[in-house]
C-alpha cells in the first residue's frame, strides 16, 4: 500500500509586545518587554508513535496521541532597548482513550537559557473547550531557569448520541518585579469525544475520544483464510482504480443506510450471482464510504458470502475501535 501522505497545517502563534513601568525609573520612558514564541506550529499527521517523532515547533498526532514541542523566548526591554532574554522549549504529551471521557497530558517548561533575565516567573492555565473540564498541576510562579514539569487532567461530558470537538488552549503568563505581566497562548490539536455508538436499546461501545484529523488504517491480510477473497479483491481494486482510493487517498465513512443501499445497488444490481446463498457481490470502494457507488471508479467481484461478511464485521469493529464517525477519513491496507 502506498504510505499515507502527511498533511501539514500551519497555526500562527504570533508575537505580543507588552509595556510596563520600571519601579526604579518611573520618571523615564516605560520599560518594555516582549514575549516571542516560534512563528508557527505545524500539525503533522503521523501513522507512528507521536512521541517518537516529536520535533521542535511541531504538533505530531496519531489517532490517540499528541506530541507538541514549542520553542519560546521571553525578551526584556527597558525604554525600548533589550536588556535580557530567556529561551526555552515547552513540550507536551497527550494521550486520549477511545473508551473513556477522561484523559491526561504531561508537559515540561524546559531549562531556560538566561541572558540577564533572572527573576522571571511563569504560571500556566489550560482550557479544554465547551464540555471539557481541566485540572492543571504545575508549580505556579516558579522561576524560569531549571525545568519545571506539570500535568493536565481532562474530563469531558457528552450527551447520548452526541459529540464535542475542541482543542486545548494553553496560556503562559510571565511576571518580573518592575515589569507589567505578559504572556502568550497557543492551542493543541483538536480532539473529539463522542457517545454515538448505540444499538436499538443500548450502547455498542462506551464513549471516548480521538484526534479526528489523524486517519486510522483498516488492515486485512491475504494470508488470513477468513477474509482472503475480500483482501485480494480490495488490493486488485486499489491497483486498478485511478487515484488508488483507500491506499494513496483516504476513504470517508458514511452512515446513511439509504445512501449505503443505493451505493450497493448501483454497484451490484446487474452483477450475476450464481448462488446468492453461497456468494455475495463484494464492492470496492465500500458501499459505506463516500467514494462508493460509482461503477466508473469501482470494482465488483463475486466472493464467498462468509468471507465477505467476515470482512464486513471487521470493518464495523474497526469503526468502533477507532471511533470512525460519519465523514471521517481512513485508509485500507492489504498485506
Amino acid at each position: 500500500m502506498s504510505a499515507p501522505r502527511k498533511a501539514v497545517i500551519s497555526a500562527g502563534l504570533g508575537t505580543l509586545l507588552l509595556t510596563g513601568v520600571s519601579t526604579a525609573t518611573a520618571q523615564a520612558a516605560p520599560a518594555q518587554y516582549s514575549i516571542t514564541v516560534a512563528p508557527a506550529v505545524k500539525t503533522v499527521y503521523a501513522a507512528t508513535d507521536a512521541a517518537a517523532s516529536c520535533r521542535l515547533n511541531t504538533i505530531t498526532i496519531t489517532r490517540t496521541s499528541m506530541c507538541m514541542d514549542v520553542g519560546a523566548r521571553v525578551d526584556l526591554r527597558k525604554n525600548g532597548k533589550p536588556v535580557g532574554s530567556a529561551s526555552f522549549d515547552i513540550k507536551h504529551s497527550m494521550t486520549l482513550k477511545t473508551n473513556k471521557l477522561k484523559w491526561s497530558e504531561s508537559f515540561t517548561v524546559g531549562k531556560a537559557r538566561l541572558v540577564n533575565a533572572g527573576g522571571i516567573h511563569v504560571a500556566v492555565s489550560v482550557g479544554g473547550g465547551k464540555g471539557v473540564k481541566t485540572a492543571v498541576k504545575f508549580p505556579q510562579g516558579s522561576t524560569l531557569g531549571p525545568a519545571h514539569k506539570g500535568t493536565v487532567g481532562y474530563a469531558a461530558s457528552v450527551g447520548k448520541k452526541k459529540q464535542l470537538s475542541s482543542p486545548a488552549s494553553y496560556r503562559f503568563t510571565f511576571t518580573k518585579a518592575g515589569y507589567t505581566a505578559g504572556g502568550f497562548t497557543y492551542k493543541s490539536a483538536k480532539y473529539r469525544c463522542d457517545d454515538t455508538f448505540w444499538g436499538p436499546k443500548k450502547r455498542t461501545k462506551n464513549p471516548g475520544c480521538v484526534f479526528p484529523s489523524a486517519s486510522p488504517i483498516f488492515t486485512l491480510s491475504r494470508s488470513d483464510a477468513k477474509v482472503r477473497q475480500s483482501a485480494n479483491h480490495i488490493l486488485d481494486a486499489q491497483r486498478k482504480i485511478a487515484g488508488h482510493p483507500g491506499a494513496s487517498t483516504p476513504l470517508h465513512r458514511i452512515t446513511s443506510e439509504k445512501t449505503i443501499n443505493a451505493h450497493r445497488k448501483a454497484m451490484c444490481a446487474r452483477v450475476h450471482n450464481p448462488d446468492p446463498k453461497k456468494y455475495d457481490c463484494d464492492e470496492y470502494p465500500f458501499a459505506a464510504s463516500k467514494e462508493g457507488g460509482n461503477p466508473a471508479r469501482g470494482s465488483t467481484r463475486i466472493i464467498s458470502a462468509g468471507d465477505n461478511r467476515s470482512a464486513g464485521a471487521r470493518l464495523g469493529g474497526f469503526y468502533k475501535a477507532q471511533r470512525v464517525l460519519d465523514g471521517d477519513g481512513y485508509y485500507v491496507h492489504i498485506k
